[in-house]
């Protein structure tokens, strides 16, 4: 058994790995044991983790280093400099300059050990005549160096590294540990250290290159975003207890086609390997002829052997949200425990993130809210604050942060931090005055339009759909919805147990049929009705030119108790019907048309963009109430009226009704001052939201 020194206290303590040798691995160690021992095998079926420690071993203390079991180098020191060799080592793994101390290895020849900046390392390895290469940096200090090309890791993460400097003395370096610069130097005498590193690496990689299966390994990892330290790359993985033939493996991405480099032939079992662009700072092969732009876009990427190919889903979106770099894993951008600039583990030996017990279930969470519009914000309407907001229905507290949610081409992780209980509110958008609510996810959902499906997945593949973007009522599904108003007032979609609503008034008053974060959607009992109150079938003349996009109708409340929102049937003399969902007023009229009126031009309209009616033949227009299909009114016009239309004369006059006698009677309006109307449209008679 082997034993962790630690570097404070000195205790002793046993650690769960041994360091027996594995029968069909051909480990390097002499059968006199020597103070320095350098392992390599490529082909054990062992967990591989990076360590670098002071270890009590066979009864000697020795400080090991590199990937074990499978890439490491054993130093074993006398016990006269362990606390000196503790020290050093622990001002290494917090970044602090310490004086150089010398000692005795077991076999009593001389070691030194110190930290150093990297230009003391460039003088210490100067005109070296050999290298093992961990860290590509390192690469350019020695004429002959073998480096991750030559041999295999488990791992593609920074290593230790040996040169053999002129006077034959080894110098071992190991890398600053994260944003560090200080590395950690041990120089030593070795004979016969370099032909044996170079043997055993050789002999085990022609073993690995006459024995590799000719299967296909798979991508596991890739990020795509640009104007990044760490660059763009591809990861991948070789899931099998055996060795995978690099020869014939190649990538496609699009219109580009590229052959993985060759190194040492093969790839290891279970070992993970990254490509990636040349500007890439990470430990990784170089993969020229790449399209890596195209990592963006929807789409598919191929690893290859003949007729075989693995694919791999792209996000089909960038990588970059908020403040944070995501990389993407197969199904599921990557997660992080703790805030991290980097949410990504690029090289290391795992396949996919792994949810722990506490993960949500996607089946557990509903829609509370759909904005796909914006919002107003100091009477500017702004069309990239859309959101959504999910309610959590599970019974246990969960943490949500392996989710994803995709809305239409928009996919993005859910990146909260804490873990969220029974009717909790996710909200997920881009919404200023929600930051730094712990509940809440910043992501900008571009082009999303209400018929967008809307889904929660998470890293195993397990999808919800939300929302299936078809608008279900009582009545129907109608052909169009009405959400947004000329001056830029918006109305949500609300959701109560997957029946979708318009949303009812709010306390906001900038934004009062919205409430992002909150938990406000329930349907009313409203018992109120809307009845047409005026409808311009024609639209206006200005001047001589008449005006078709001036076409509108105005319903009005029967009763205090409004309801929330009418659905509309435009019935026309060809048996054409166009619904259109639309929201009523809390208090007093509501009116409808196309967008911005010419003749009205301050007359503020519920927008349908599409919104027309028929001029000709006799048409019939209905309301009623979504929630229960109740026909609460019903217009029958024709191109005679009610209403007039003189082209002749250039004259319009909008259909006006009046409760006469107790009877509703419609007739032709009259301009009576207001609302404010172009002075060139003085043959044009309505009163869009003014009773006459």
């Amino acid at each position: 058994m082997r034993t962790t020194i630690s570097t404070v206290g000195l205790a002793i303590f046993f650690i769960s790995a041994s360091c027996k040798q594995d029968s069909v691995s051909d480990l390097l160690w002499q059968k006199t044991e020597t103070s320095v021992q350098f392992q390599y095998d490529p082909f054990t079926k062992e967990g591989s983790k990076l360590v670098s420690e002071l270890v009590q071993e066979n009864d000697q203390t020795c400080f090991v280093s590199g990937e074990d079991p499978n890439f490491r180098i054993r130093i074993c020191i006398s016990e006269e400099g362990i606390s000196e060799f503790s020290q050093i080592l622990s001002a290494w793994k917090v970044g602090t300059l310490v004086s150089e101390f010398g000692s005795d290895l077991s076999d009593d020849s001389e070691y030194k050990i110190g930290t150093y900046l990297f230009s003391g390392i460039q003088k210490k390895v100067e005109g070296s005549k050999f290298a093992l290469i961990g860290d590509r940096k390192l690469k350019s200090l020695s004429a002959v160096a073998w480096e991750r090309r030559n041999f295999n890791l488990k791992n593609h993460l920074k290593t230790f590294s040996i040169f053999l400097v002129p006077n034959g003395t080894f110098f071992l370096i190991l890398s600053p540990l994260g944003e560090g610069e200080v590395y950690l130097g041990i120089s030593f005498k070795a004979p016969e250290l370099e032909r044996e590193i170079q043997d055993v690496i050789l002999t085990k990689n022609q073993i690995g290159s006459e024995t590799c299966v000719s299967s296909l390994p798979t991508i596991t990892e890739i990020f795509g975003e640009t104007n990044t330290s760490i660059g763009r790359w591809i990861e991948i993985y070789n899931p099998n207890a055996f060795s995978l033939c690099e020869e014939g493996l190649d990538l496609s991405l699009f219109e580009s086609k590229v052959s993985l480099p060759k190194t040492t032939g093969f790839i290891s079992p279970y070992e993970t390997r990254i490509y990636a662009e040349d500007s890439a700072s990470l430990e990784r092969i170089s993969l020229s002829g790449m399209k890596w732009g195209d990592l963006k876009k929807v789409g598919k990427i191929y690893l290859t052997r003949g007729d075989r190919s693995f694919e791999f889903n792209l996000p089909g979106t960038g990588y970059l949200f908020g403040e944070t770099y995501y990389s993407w894993k197969i199904r599921s951008f990557s997660h992080c425990e703790t805030p991290s600039k980097f949410c990504m583990d690029p090289g290391e030996n795992q396949i996919s993130n792994v949810e722990n017990e506490s993960a949500c279930d996607p089946n557990d969470f509903e829609l509370e809210e759909l904005n796909p519009n914006g919002l107003l914000h100091k009477g500017i309407l702004q069309v990239d604050w859309k959101y959504l907001d999910l309610i959590y229905k599970g019974t246990k507290l969960c943490d949500p942060s392996s989710l994803k949610i995709n809305w239409g081409k928009n996919l993005f992780p859910i990146r909260i931090s804490k873990k969220i209980s029974e009717g909790e509110i996710l909200s997920i958008g881009n919404l200023p005055f929600l930051l730094g609510n712990t509940s809440y996810t910043f992501s900008i959902f571009k082009s999303v339009t209400t018929s967008d499906i809307v889904s929660l997945s998470n890293s195993k593949g397990k999808e919800k759909v939300l929302w299936d973007g078809i608008f279900h009522t009582f009545k129907g599904i109608p052909t169009r919805i009405v959400l947004q108003k000329t001056n830029g007032e918006t109305v949500s979609i609300c959701f109560e147990n997957g029946q979708p609503f318009l949303h009812p008034y709010s306390i906001d008053s900038e934004n009062s049929r919205t409430s992002a974060g909150r938990k406000f959607c329930s349907k009313a009992n409203l018992v109120g009705k809307a009845q047409f109150s005026e409808v311009s079938w024609m639209g206006s003349y200005q001047g001589t030119d008449p005006i078709s996009k001036d076409r509108f109708l105005e319903l009005s409340s029967a009763t205090e108790n409004s309801p929330d929102s009418a659905y509309l049937e435009i019935i026309q003399s060809s048996g054409t019907v166009v619904s259109i969902l639309l929201p009523l007023e809390k208090e007093g009229l509501t009116i409808l048309s196309s967008g911005k009126s010419v003749c009205f031009p301050r007359t503020e309209f519920w927008k349908d963009t599409s919104f027309s009616l028929p001029s000709s033949g006799s048409n019939v227009l209905k309301i009623y109430d979504p929630m229960t299909g109740e026909l609460w009114d019903e217009f029958n016009y024709s191109s005679s009226g009610p209403g007039i239309n003189d082209t002749r004369n250039k004259i319009r006059k909008s259909a006006y009704s009046k409760i006469v006698a107790g009877v509703k009677v419609w007739s032709a309006s009259s301009y009576l001052g207001s609302p404010y109307r172009d002075p060139g449209c003085a043959l044009t008679d309505a009163h869009p939201g003014i009773l006459e």
